[in-house]
């Protein structure tokens, strides 16, 4: 028996697929419904958008007594932040470019004026438009800051309790997600399932059955760029196609560099294939955030497998993903 289910959950629709013929419907709904409680626990734990989350009560306090769960994150955090070379960086405060919210919401609640008289507030589903003055805040990060501000090393842990230096915020959700989805797929190996999909937007577990997984066109929502056969492993995409805008008629996304503060626009979508979801995402992330040719050269030392997708309409398939059976739409 399968059971697909969908709920938008940590800021995007989560949906989980089970399949198992030795369990009842009921069984089934069971099991479904209590790993999305997996994902409202973290959400409520980790959201910054969410006062009364643990994420945003150690921002403001600077110190907080947290869960083992936190620690297990910032600690994977940490990790993925020296092998990126901090281009993984969840003390990058995205707020500053006035997404302090979800992003959802920002585009329906925000009174932007039209570009012409007689045009749309926006230019598509995906792109709003901010006022003048934010462009101010897209300047380099003085060196001193970069040495304070945003190195994670200087974050401190004491037994459960973590310490933020003045000025620093976490985001957290940029991995948590990714993490969740790793969770869950131990939750329903612990439940006996041998054939399930974990889709946490755009981040996709699948489990000993072998399935096609789709990557869309960022160029057009309603077309296919290719299709891979995955079993036992994870898929991770992250793109700049949908949480973006302009100012000033400059392309902006919701990634930026750590190490100047500005968007690289030349990647416009990347996929990453790897056993770990929190490892694929995590890269992902970090190497949009980095120039195509520092991206690629990262990947290739790591042997991580991708298909990268720029902003010019080509692409390039870091290592050989015959045993996937990839083809290109």
């Amino acid at each position: 028996m399968e059971l697909i289910k969908t709920k938008f959950l940590m800021w995007t629709d989560i949906e989980i697929i089970l399949n198992n013929d030795s369990k009842n419907k009921q069984e089934l709904e069971y099991d479904i419904e209590k790993a999305f409680d997996i994902f409202s626990k973290f959400e409520k734990e980790f959201s910054r958008f969410d006062e009364k989350s643990g994420l945003s009560k150690l921002n403001k306090n600077r110190t907080l007594q947290v869960s083992d769960n936190f620690i297990e994150v910032l600690k994977l955090s940490k990790e993925i932040y020296k092998i990126t070379n901090w281009y993984f960086n969840p003390l990058v405060n995205v707020s500053s470019i006035w997404y302090n919210k979800s992003f959802e919401k920002i585009c329906l609640s925000q009174p932007f004026p039209p570009r012409e008289k007689g045009e749309s507030r926006f230019k598509s589903t995906n792109i709003f438009f901010l006022y003048k003055n934010f462009i101010d805040k897209f300047s380099p990060i003085p060196e001193e800051e970069k040495k304070g501000k945003l190195n994670l090393e200087q974050i401190q842990i004491i037994w459960n309790k973590v310490i933020l230096n003045k000025d620093q915020n976490f985001d957290l959700g940029w991995i948590v997600k990714w993490w969740t989805a790793d969770k869950v797929k131990d939750f329903l190996k612990n439940k006996w399932y041998k054939d399930f999909i974990v889709n946490a937007g755009w981040d996709i577990v699948v489990w000993e059955v072998k399935s096609t997984i789709a990557i869309n066109s960022p160029f057009n929502k309603e077309d296919i760029f290719a299709l891979l056969d995955l079993q036992n492993c994870s898929i991770s995409t992250s793109g700049t196609y949908k949480r973006k805008w302009e100012i000033n008629w400059k392309k902006f996304n919701h990634i930026l560099n750590p190490k100047n503060n500005k968007n690289n626009n030349e990647i416009v979508s990347i996929s990453i294939i790897w056993e770990k979801c929190y490892i694929t995402d995590s890269l992902a992330t970090a190497c949009i955030a980095m120039w195509f040719n520092k991206a690629k050269n990262f990947l290739e030392k790591k042997n991580c497998e991708a298909i990268i997708i720029l902003e010019n309409w080509e692409y390039e398939i870091v290592w050989d993903l015959k045993k996937y059976n990839f083809e290109k739409i």
